[in-house]
């Protein structure tokens, strides 16, 4: 099967029940989408009019298999070729003998070409017309969402604002056409209002804006179709950006030889643990060791040392008073060494110290590093000239506040473009950066793109970026690329939590610790 072509199941915004998700599947933005279905209608005796009547055949098929009771369905259109999709549903329902009201919010004056078409086919005898504001939606079975697809780009204006909320309001399950209403195609991002669908069936390409930001809360459960479009089409297109899981990268976890030793694993340094802060630096080593760091060190403050080796005396846990920074940095820092700056570092002069120290001691240029949390904050307010800003052989991993912060921009920009902001973030400091949330987003230095929908609402914690942090460096430690162990950490760090979460969902009171059970599970596939 295609890459393009495969079914990708995410979480049901209603119930947040989780599906299974697939192995690895191709992103594309509005306009390739565009063009891959341009090129097809040149090359197509049938032009575009038969892929809306593919495409709305398919999303009555996806109706009726979901809501095999269903007999009352509302179908609500807009004007544009979304439109015109809801138009062929409603031919085939009427024709199916369904119940089927059609609430339009455009004058239909307003169509043209395929959605034109496809309204003129309607058997209008057997179709009730109504104002959507004199319906109740309480009496159907099921909604049908086909008001502004892909077309979409800032806030929702009226009709569709008040539709989508009094949609939102009632309990009726909801079937989205392409991508649910207000939910912007290439970001994600939602300004006001979106529909939130229990399905979406989208078609010909997996959206890339329906895997990050705000989309998790709207997509439903969904459901690619190409539409028959053959593989030719989209090559122009191919690997462009993916989307990735536990399921789709545990391939490169290969097993240990029967002689290995510690040695041949790396050594996983974690920097930070300042006074009041242990916990971070307790969670980062030991994530770091349960994911397999031959060695792994804490250099931290003084009260952390002890703390830590009572939760894991496996790490090798240091003091290290602000006077011994430079020295321990012009001796300790090699190449051999991976470093993961900033759980619990502080902002205090002791952090600030050790961050001058890695970023210009020549030793620690050579080491791979993850910075997190106030290592973050710190490379924020340097200069802009700061000759070692940039660094090629470095992770970050911001939340957006971070990243705002990173860029000098609010944080709300930062989610109106979540793949825009990691670039930058890349672009600007080097190496590769973690922009995580729901549909974190992996991107190095050169313009390549990964997003992993992974994880639940329980990451909502405090202490999960400290362990994501610590798994990072770990596989740093092994030898993965930078590339491969943001991604397999990211990876790795939500489906330990849906483990840890259970069958039952159990997402509040879900801690950073929990995960660690599950972590050599996952490690060794």
């Amino acid at each position: 099967m295609n890459s393009h072509s495969m079914n990708s199941h995410s979480m049901n915004s209603h119930s947040m029940k989780k599906y299974p998700l697939e192995p690895a599947v191709a992103l594309y933005c509005t306009e390739q989408i565009k063009d891959i279905e341009r090129r097809f209608a040149e090359q197509s005796s049938a032009g575009t009019y038969s892929l809306m009547e593919k495409a709305g055949a398919i999303a009555f098929q996806q109706l009726t298999a979901n809501w095999r009771e269903a007999r009352k369905i509302l179908v609500v259109t807009g004007k544009g070729n979304n439109a015109g999709d809801g138009f062929v549903l409603v031919k085939l329902a009427a024709e199916q003998r369904f119940k089927v009201y059609l609430c339009h919010l455009a004058d239909p004056d307003e169509l043209s070409g395929d959605a034109l078409k496809a309204y003129h086919q309607i058997p209008h005898r057997v179709v009730d017309k109504t104002n959507i504001n004199e319906v109740t939606l309480s009496q159907f079975d099921v909604i049908v969402d086909a008001m502004l697809g892909t077309g979409i780009q800032g806030k929702l204006r009226e009709p569709y604002l008040s539709t989508v909320k009094r949609i939102n309001a009632n309990k009726v399950p909801v079937l989205s056409i392409d991508i649910p209403t207000g939910v912007e195609a290439d970001t994600g991002f939602v300004h006001n209002e979106a529909v939130r669908a229990n399905i979406t069936t989208t078609f010909v390409g997996h959206k890339k804006g329906l895997y990050t930001g705000d989309a998790a809360s709207y997509r439903g459960r969904v459901k690619l179709f190409t539409l028959g479009i053959p593989e030719r089409f989209y090559e122009k297109h191919e690997f462009h950006l993916f989307s990735q899981n536990w399921f789709s990268l545990k391939h490169l976890l290969k097993p240990r030889a029967m002689t290995c030793h510690k040695g041949l694993f790396g050594h996983t340094v974690v920097i930070g643990g300042f006074e009041g802060m242990s916990g971070a630096a307790i969670l980062a080593s030991t994530a770091a060791a349960r994911c397999g760091s031959g060695l792994t060190s804490a250099w931290v403050g003084e009260q952390c040392a002890a703390s830590l080796v009572n939760y894991t005396p496996e790490v090798m846990a240091r003091s290290v008073e602000q006077s011994d920074i430079p020295s321990l940095a012009s001796t300790q820092f090699s190449s051999t060494k991976t470093l993961v700056v900033g759980p619990g570092l502080g902002q205090s002069s002791w952090a600030s110290t050790w961050l001058e120290a890695i970023s210009t001691d020549d030793n620690s240029k050579n080491s791979a590093q993850v910075w997190d949390a106030d290592a973050l904050n710190w490379l924020a307010v340097q200069p802009t000239s700061h000759k070692n800003k940039y660094n090629a052989a470095r992770i970050l991993t911001p939340h957006p506040g971070e990243a705002a912060r990173l860029l000098g921009i609010t944080t709300d920009s930062v989610n109106q473009d979540r793949y825009l902001a990691a670039q930058k973030i890349a672009e600007i400091y080097g190496g590769v950066c973690v922009l995580k949330g729901a549909g974190t987003i992996v991107a190095d230095d050169k313009g390549f793109q990964v997003v992993c929908p992974v994880g639940n609402p329980g990451m909502a914690s405090g202490g999960m970026g400290d362990v994501l942090a610590g798994i990072t460096g770990a596989l740093l430690a092994q030898g993965f690329s930078l590339m491969n162990a943001a991604i397999l950490a990211v990876c790795i760090h939500g489906e330990a939590a849906d483990k840890a979460a259970g069958k039952g969902a159990f997402y509040r009171g879900l801690l950073a610790s929990d995960l660690f059970e599950h972590l050599p599970t996952l490690l060794n596939p």
